[in-house]
């Protein structure tokens, strides 16, 4: 099952909306819960059970390790398990967004709702370019492996270093070439076209938008009043 474009954009703010402004433990994993729930019934490739795996280990870190652990070792480890924490169920819409919805289908719905241009190619290019990126890191790892280039060094601090220098300078390389070779290819396939793209991908908001709308609503609207009218 997947939800429309807009669906998972109006998710992936109001989400965010919960995240901050949520303070309420059970809350947060009740809204953890649903959007795994989404995922497990989305199309194939988007649950991560590492997003959650990466979850639970915050909260067994926060809730076992920290009433042992030393007053300072909190102080900084307070923002990543903490503050971090909470916005993973905005991460996990975001995952949903990109890989539940296609190019084509993005370019349409935008088009119809009359978002300006710029925005669109923006972010039909960023789309293309995550799995792109994604690819030249697994190459630069590879041709690390093969040629061995933290062999003889044993600092650790050093080897780290070495292995960072490596994979970044060609991926900051490789990224800037990606994007102009992306850019100018959506340019070539008349993504900057004045005509209405078509695509058969396309469809109106369905009774599983609307539920999906609604819940989601619901639950921001009630973390707003927890926040502003459930004290007074």
């Amino acid at each position: 099952m997947t939800l429309d474009v807009r669906t998972y954009i109006v998710m992936t703010v109001l989400s965010a909306t919960c995240s901050s402004l949520n303070t309420d433990i059970l809350v947060e994993i009740g809204i953890m819960t649903a959007i795994t729930l989404l995922m497990l019934i989305s199309s194939k490739g988007s649950f991560m059970p590492k997003l959650l795996i990466c979850y639970a280990l915050m909260l067994l870190t926060q809730f076992v390790l920290f009433p042992v652990m030393p007053q300072t070792a909190v102080s900084l480890l307070s923002l990543p398990v903490v503050n971090i924490r909470s916005f993973f169920p905005t991460i996990m819409c975001i995952v949903l967004l990109y890989r539940n919805t296609k190019v084509s289908q993005m370019t349409a719905t935008f088009t119809r709702m009359h978002v300006p241009k710029g925005v669109t190619i923006t972010l039909a290019v960023a789309v293309r370019y995550i799995p792109a990126l994604k690819e030249e890191w697994l190459h630069i790892r590879e041709a690390m492996k093969m040629r061995n280039v933290s062999a003889g060094v044993r600092d650790p601090f050093r080897r780290m270093y070495r292995r960072l220098e490596c994979q970044l300078v060609p991926l900051f390389v490789s990224a800037i070439n990606t994007s102009d070779e992306l850019s100018a290819a959506a340019v070539t396939r008349g993504i900057d076209a004045p005509a209405t793209p078509a695509c058969r991908n396309y469809r109106p908001l369905g009774m599983r938008d609307y539920t999906a709308l609604f819940i989601t609503a619901a639950v921001t609207a009630f973390c707003v009043w927890r926040e502003y009218g459930g004290a007074a």
